[in-house]
């Protein structure tokens, strides 16, 4: 399914480098914590991927309809020269990146692998050793 939208990105957003894109989704926050004996039930806010796309010039951001086959809703863009502060941190499932601008702060995380997806783990590699990982 994804392998179909990404397919679908390149070609409709005209994007140059298909290894430079990943799978990712915000970072969830708590919404509230229910505490039963012997259990615990968590709500979390609602979850959002997104495809994330690096070039030279900024990172683009497509958030996908989960409910409509992962269907590409739109296009985000920020340039790296808008960012005061660009993170990224190594993780054992999923990495994270923050983004700090002048009015508010992003912070991500992307996927290391997606079952039945293996072009996430071969293009978050790409992206590694490339340094797309980096203020440029």
């Amino acid at each position: 399914m994804l392998e179909e939208r990404i397919n679908e990105l390149i070609e409709n957003w005209g994007l140059e480098n298909k290894n430079a894109v990943t799978f990712g989704h915000p970072k969830m926050k708590m919404k509230w914590i229910l505490p039963i004996p012997g259990m615990m039930v968590y709500s979390f806010e609602q979850f959002q991927p997104f495809f994330i796309s690096f070039d030279s010039t900024g990172i683009s951001f497509f958030p996908l309809d989960i409910n409509n086959k992962y269907a590409i809703l739109g296009k985000s863009y920020l340039a790296w020269k808008d960012m005061k502060k660009f993170e990224f941190k190594k993780g054992l499932m999923e990495h994270e990146i923050k983004i700090e601008l002048s009015d508010g702060k992003i912070e991500m995380k992307i996927a290391k692998f997606k079952a039945k997806n293996e072009w996430v783990k071969e293009n978050n590699q790409y992206l590694l050793v490339n340094d797309f990982f980096r203020k440029k």
